[in-house]
């Protein structure tokens, strides 16, 4: 019998799919939100759907890109994603992603634009530092006659991958958040509990000023808890399945 060989990145993109999917489902990702994947078989590339509304996405809409470059491998591919830099600028920054999403989740967004900082206040999104950061696009263009809102170069891809840090998450002001993690499960997983995080920090703040987020013990033994990503997935997936 000969054994024959599995491509890898095969599950990637089936993930990658269903992930868009659920975001969509969970109403994290809007009309106009992607979540990426990196290639499993080559890691200076990755693979991110053309522009298009996330809840249609599907295997045949999958671009894969070069990251150092951000372009297409493929000539004559479909039409691209206007922030894709914000996806290869974070692949070549943090080797240890492995995927990333960017969304324009309607709880996080007044975080970024109010001044109060997102913090972890829900056990579920222990993954969160003490204080998410901030990506502030006239920080990263200075004064300028004319500026967009979108990260629709590398530069703009750069200074946001340098402001994210190590961090798994970080704001936009007015225009949502990025959430990363080491697969496309977890920064789903991630990209959701950010989401509840956040509403749930909001409603906590209507009913005082003084909340208690979770401090640094908390955050220690969270990070060594392995936080399960395929109990909720598996949720999510069967939620959407649901949905028909």
């Amino acid at each position: 019998m000969v054994d024959v060989e599995v491509d890898p990145d095969v599950a990637v993109i089936a993930d990658l799919v269903v992930a868009s999917h659920i975001l969509e489902n969970e109403s994290v990702l809007d009309s106009f939100g992607h979540v990426s994947a990196r290639s499993k078989k080559n890691p200076n590339r990755f693979y991110i759907p053309r522009a298009m509304p996330p809840g249609s996405v599907t295997a045949a809409d999958i671009v894969e890109m070069d990251a150092a470059e951000c372009t297409p491998v493929a000539p004559n591919a479909q039409r691209l994603n206007g922030e894709r830099f914000i996806h290869s600028e974070i692949y070549k920054a943090r080797p240890d992603v492995g995927s990333v999403i960017h969304s324009h989740s309607r709880a996080v967004i007044p975080f970024g634009l109010a001044g109060v900082p997102l913090r972890p206040v829900v056990a579920q999104a222990g993954f969160l530092p003490p204080e998410t950061p901030l990506f502030e696009i006239r920080e990263a263009t200075g004064p300028v006659e004319k500026r967009g809102m979108l990260v629709v170069n590398g530069k703009l891809g750069e200074f946001l991958a340098r402001k994210l840090g190590n961090a798994p998450v970080i704001l936009m002001r007015g225009h949502g958040n990025t959430v990363v993690g080491s697969s496309v499960k977890q920064a789903t997983v991630r990209a959701v509990y950010t989401d509840i995080n956040a509403l749930m920090q909001y409603q906590a703040l209507q009913l005082s000023p003084e909340i208690t987020c979770m401090d640094h013990a908390e955050l220690l033994q969270n990070a060594t808890e392995n936080f399960d990503a395929d109990r909720p997935w598996e949720n999510f997936r069967r939620r959407l399945e649901k949905q028909g």
